[in-house]
């Protein structure tokens, strides 16, 4: 039983967690990425499904005892999207260097490993034992 399904599992995890964590810090001003959904509903909503769906992708997983290639696909993909979400809200005026807050940083850095162990995970598939 290889453990890169239990690391999906947990990042996801966490990265549905960041959507609530300050997404945002500029001075004393701290802002959630769930706070911005008023501005930009979409990208909030697809963080938080792509996160929720990382971890229900790994716990089927889990449940099955396989991590299939197809999954690990389904992961890799979500994984990307999570961080590209995160990194596309910036702009050059308020670049992620500067005013990122910690949901933010624990997004970007999920979904990137999300996406490497997904990599893992297509690369040497996890089989079913009976």
């Amino acid at each position: 039983m290889k453990p890169v399904k239990f690391v999906l599992l947990a990042l996801g995890a966490l990265c549905a967690i960041a959507v609530f964590l300050p997404f945002v810090e500029v001075g004393p001003i701290k802002a959630t990425f769930w706070q911005l959904r008023a501005e930009k509903a979409a990208p909030t909503f697809i963080a938080l499904l792509g996160s929720l769906g990382l971890a229900a992708v790994a716990g089927l997983g889990v449940a099955k005892g396989a991590f299939t290639r197809g999954m690990a696909a389904g992961t890799a993909v979500l994984g990307l999207v999570i961080a590209a979400i995160t990194i596309l809200q910036f702009s050059p005026e308020a670049p992620f260097a500067k005013v990122a807050g910690t949901g933010a940083k624990i997004l970007l850095v999920g979904g990137l490993i999300g996406f490497v162990a997904s990599i893992v995970g297509l690369i040497k598939p996890d089989r079913a034992t009976a």
